[in-house]
């Protein structure tokens, strides 16, 4: 495990995402076991008696397909981010689970709102513009990533279906833009972190002459060489018998 590390990977990577699924699932089985509906420890905007449903409605969701859609989206969103983002991990994740349910208290309509929606809002948001906040190419890739698996979240945010908390939706994303500002200079783990840019190292100003150029100052700096230049300047040539071409003509 110790050579994964480098890479992010460890034990705990899992940990706050696997929890919260398996507490989600707990509630949802003891609902339906017991036959004893949690919705009353919904949120319900405005309601002073409901002061505790920002921390209660992201546990609570009305059917198996609400539950099962959640807890997956969130269990590897979240193990994203934990592994991405480990410094701040701790503190994406509570604000992610309170502050959209306290902007949902003063915004949404006075309904009863559960689901954990805002909270996978708040998460994706923040995997989003975090990567496109800091122009991170390795962090943009995870920002398309979620375009493509949760694009159609746009949607969400506008009132176009009465049963669907779209201020919760709202709220989460809102919450996540800001949260990707606050940590804009925190920076990734090693392994994500952008490779500073390959420069061309200083290299004196002879070495990118022309090959021939080169040879030529090679010949200066070499004088005694037996070269076509230097057979001119010094001694001639001269056959066995110690006579020149010069003296046969």
């Amino acid at each position: 495990m110790s050579e994964w590390s480098k890479y992010g990977i460890h034990k705990g990577l899992f940990l706050w995402p696997g929890l919260w699924v398996l507490t989600a699932w707990l509630i949802f089985a003891f609902e339906h076991a017991s036959g004893n509906s949690l919705s009353a420890y919904g949120l319900i905007p405005g309601n002073l008696g409901s002061w505790y449903g920002p921390l209660t409605f992201p546990w609570l969701h009305g059917d198996l397909n609400h539950i099962t859609s959640n807890t997956i989206s969130l269990f590897f969103v979240g193990a994203l981010i934990r592994y991405s983002f480990p410094k701040v991990f701790d503190k994406v994740w509570v604000i992610s689970l309170l502050a959209p349910g306290i902007i949902l208290w003063f915004i949404g309509r006075p309904n009863v709102h559960i689901g954990a929606s805002a909270w996978l809002y708040a998460l994706v948001a923040f995997v989003f513009f975090s990567g496109v906040l800091r122009l991170h190419i390795r962090l943009l890739a995870q920002s398309m990533l979620m375009v493509f698996l949760y694009g159609s979240f746009v949607w969400g945010v506008l009132p176009h279906d009465p049963s669907i908390s779209y201020e919760g939706h709202l709220s989460g994303a809102v919450v996540g833009f800001l949260i990707a500002i606050w940590f804009r200079k925190i920076e990734p783990i090693e392994s994500l972190k952008d490779q500073k840019p390959i420069l061309e190292e200083e290299v004196p100003w002879d070495d990118w002459k022309h090959p021939y150029e080169r040879a030529l100052d090679f010949e200066e700096v070499n004088p005694t060489l037996d070269t076509p230049s230097t057979r001119q300047q010094g001694q001639q040539f001269r056959y066995e018998d110690g006579s020149s071409p010069d003296e046969l003509a």
